[in-house]
């Protein structure tokens, strides 16, 4: 005798709740596109008012023109620089500006490294090859000599030089900074009267990072 099959008449139930559209809450109305726009423009607004704020007062970008901090920064490279709340330190390299001319009041941007700070006594003895600040010699790793027989070319000595010694002596201005190229033979700086003392008020920032090839200093 065969069983009979009874198949259960009641409709089946998933055991998940079906998924609803969701509901707008009571008393808010959903945003149009224009409102949504608006306030990415906004947004992308106040990121570029801040991008500004900090390159225009914290800080620059420049270009090396020239070979006088070779071989530690080359022609064309560029350079970050932090301007804000500086104070100038033994050894930071630099970027300040100088009137090359006092009449017309044309002004140059340079940068070189900063050797010794305001009050302190400067010593170059050419034939040593040495620097010494307040007697004290001036780990000098990042000289770099290009010709004249890996010497001092002593033409870039225009003021306090004694050329019967070659030795060179100043004690650098209140308020100011002795700076000098890396390459050494090829950079005007504070050793003569082109450039001279820099005064603090006219440093621009201290170089931070080199974009190509990208190094922090």
């Amino acid at each position: 005798m065969k069983g009979n099959l009874h198949m259960n008449d009641q409709q089946f139930t998933p055991s998940e709740p079906l998924a609803v559209p969701a509901q707008q809450p009571p008393g808010k109305k959903s945003r149009s596109v224009s409102e949504v726009l608006f306030d990415y423009v906004e947004m992308f607004v106040w990121a570029v008012f801040i991008v500004m704020v900090v390159f225009t007062f914290g800080f620059r970008i420049c270009q090396v023109e020239g070979p006088s901090m070779e071989d530690t920064l080359q022609q064309g490279q560029r350079l970050l620089l932090r301007s804000a709340f500086y104070t100038p330190k033994q050894d930071d390299i630099i970027v300040f500006h100088m009137t090359t001319n006092g009449y017309t009041g044309n002004e140059k941007t340079l940068v070189k490294r900063v050797i010794a700070l305001e009050g302190q006594e400067v010593i170059i003895d050419t034939n040593s090859k040495t620097i010494t600040v307040d007697g004290v010699l001036y780990e000098d790793s990042h000289r770099y000599l290009k010709d004249y027989n890996d010497s001092y070319n002593k033409d870039y000595f225009r003021y306090d030089f004694d050329w019967s010694t070659g030795i060179f002596k100043t004690t650098v201005p209140e308020g100011c900074v002795f700076v000098m190229g890396d390459n050494r033979n090829h950079s005007s700086d504070s050793r003569n009267t082109s450039v001279g003392f820099v005064d603090k008020n006219c440093i621009l920032g201290k170089v931070v990072l080199r974009f190509s090839p990208f190094t922090f200093l």
